[in-house]
């Protein structure tokens, strides 16, 4: 089966790398267009929110009007975005991607079928016009990824991740960052929740009377 219209850059890189490769590239058309900002490595917030595609669009939203986001936070927001999904479910509907298997999290699909390789290599070899990121790496990045960047080109920055122990085991953010944040955020927290449990232990008959005092560690 082949496809019956002409794949975008963002079908491209779905069919190449998956809904994170479709990230990445949107990622480096909205910072090369101007619509996104590195605010510091690896660092984004939003500068402009023209939307050229729905691919662009949830990245636009992921990343926020206001505020820093990481790529692993926007990935994050993103895995279950309807409008990535669609192009998934394009491809698999025009044979060129393999079925998903919604019982195994974390496993997009069996990857590229025999026709979807076929037309990938086509594809690598001769590059098709960009009519929805034109001027930008995004076609680049759709097709091979950006791996093999150097770490000193100026387009790493946008990927760039910092290691931080991830001390939140329950954060509701992957970025290990933001998870330590939350978690610091909690600790300062916990007194005054123990305060409160304590000062409510014995309801509904009132505080615990054998308690002496409301300030912890004071007689």
């Amino acid at each position: 089966m082949t496809p019956t219209r002409d794949l975008d850059v963002y079908d491209i890189a779905c069919l190449a790398g998956g809904r994170d490769r479709m990230v990445d590239a949107a990622l480096v058309a909205l910072v090369q267009s101007g619509r996104v900002r590195v605010h510091r490595p690896g660092q984004l917030a939003t500068v402009g929110l023209a939307r050229r595609h729905p691919v662009e669009a949830a990245v636009l939203d992921a990343v926020g009007p206001v505020g820093h986001r990481s790529v692993d936070t926007v990935r994050w927001r993103l895995a279950a975005d309807e409008r990535l999904l669609e192009a998934t479910r394009r491809l698999h509907r025009e044979g060129l991607l393999g079925r998903h298997h919604p019982h195994l999290p974390g496993r997009r699909s069996d990857g590229p079928t025999l026709a979807g390789r076929r037309l990938l290599h086509r594809l690598s070899a001769d590059p098709p016009q960009d009519d929805v990121a034109p001027g930008t790496d995004a076609m680049d990045v759709a097709l091979h990824g950006r791996e093999n960047w150097p770490a000193h080109d100026p387009r790493a920055e946008i990927f760039v991740t910092r290691e931080v122990r991830r001390f939140a085991h329950g954060s509701r953010s992957p970025n290990p960052a933001e998870a330590a944040a939350e978690n610091q955020r909690d600790v300062r927290r916990t007194p005054a929740v123990l305060h409160s449990a304590a000062t409510d232990w014995g309801a509904p008959y009132g505080p615990n009377p054998s308690l002496r005092s409301t300030h912890w560690g004071r007689p």
